[in-house]
């Protein structure tokens, strides 16, 4: 795998500022805690949040969670990950002063290739809304993207907040599209 150390040392420090901002901002949910970053296609949000309701407990006694659905199909129409990648990163820095980048923040990376995902849900219910239906982890936990033979690899910086709900998507992932980086081989 070819990184570039520099591009992906600063991404994830400018990625951990921004992050560390939602955490510490209003209370919300799992689905909508990293997703701050929703730009307007054709009149429509990129993003909307729905609460579903289930038959069964995610954890004990509890039933529900919101899920997010995208306006589009990212994987379907061309260069959609990419261009949100670029725009995502440059909001990012936008919105951070350099202050900002000095606190350090505990987490772990996580890694979702993006063309192999099996759109079952799984993850997503599990996660509590945190990876959403597509295997993909929230967009501003993004923080680099390459492109192998194989697929196309989302990096995203998960705060030891949520490592846990990352963790059972992971686990649940029926086609291993979504790992830890510690864990990818």
């Amino acid at each position: 795998m070819d990184i570039d150390e520099d591009i992906f040392n600063a991404n994830l420090e400018l990625t951990k500022a921004y992050c560390r901002l939602q955490i510490e901002g209003e209370v919300k949910d799992n689905a909508k805690v990293f997703r701050s970053y929703n730009p307007i296609l054709d009149g429509k949000p990129l993003f909307s949040f729905k609460t579903e309701y289930f038959n069964f407990d995610i954890e004990p006694n509890l039933n529900h969670c919101t899920l997010t659905t995208w306006a589009i199909d990212p994987l379907d129409t061309e260069n959609t990950v990419e261009n949100l990648f670029v725009e995502q990163l440059a909001f990012k820095k936008e919105s951070l002063s350099n202050n900002e980048f000095k606190e350090q923040s505990a987490g772990k990376i996580i890694v979702s290739e993006i063309d192999y995902t099996f759109v079952d849900g799984a993850s997503e219910i599990q996660s509590l809304g945190l990876i959403d239906l597509y295997d993909m982890p929230p967009i501003d936990t993004w923080f680099y993207l390459i492109k192998t033979e194989e697929t196309r690899l989302v990096f995203a910086w998960i705060p030891d907040e949520f490592v846990h709900y990352a963790n059972e998507a992971v686990l649940v992932n029926c086609v291993d599209c979504i790992q830890w980086f510690e864990d990818y081989s």
